[in-house]
């Protein structure tokens, strides 16, 4: 089962330190789809099937570490993460 992340101010600054410097984030240019960011929150991206992998930086993330998640690449597999 996926585990919860909130979608609060907090994390979402958390996040555009790590979404920024993401390859898959900047590549596919993710800020414009929403969710736009915070994806281990908010689900997976409305383009994701379109979504071009050039890695993740999710693993490295205050949040991934603090709230214990696994599988990383949220904007690609939403919350449950990539298996």
């Amino acid at each position: 089962m996926a585990k919860s992340v909130e979608d609060n101010k907090e994390n979402m600054m958390i996040c555009k330190d790590f979404c920024g410097i993401c390859p898959t984030f900047k590549e596919n240019k993710l800020k414009e789809s929403p969710p736009h960011a915070l994806f281990c929150a908010r689900g997976k991206s409305e383009i994701a099937e379109k979504i071009v992998d050039k890695g993740c930086t999710c693993f490295g993330c205050p949040i991934f570490k603090r709230d214990d998640l696994e599988g990383g690449y949220f904007c690609i597999y939403g919350l449950e993460g990539k298996k």
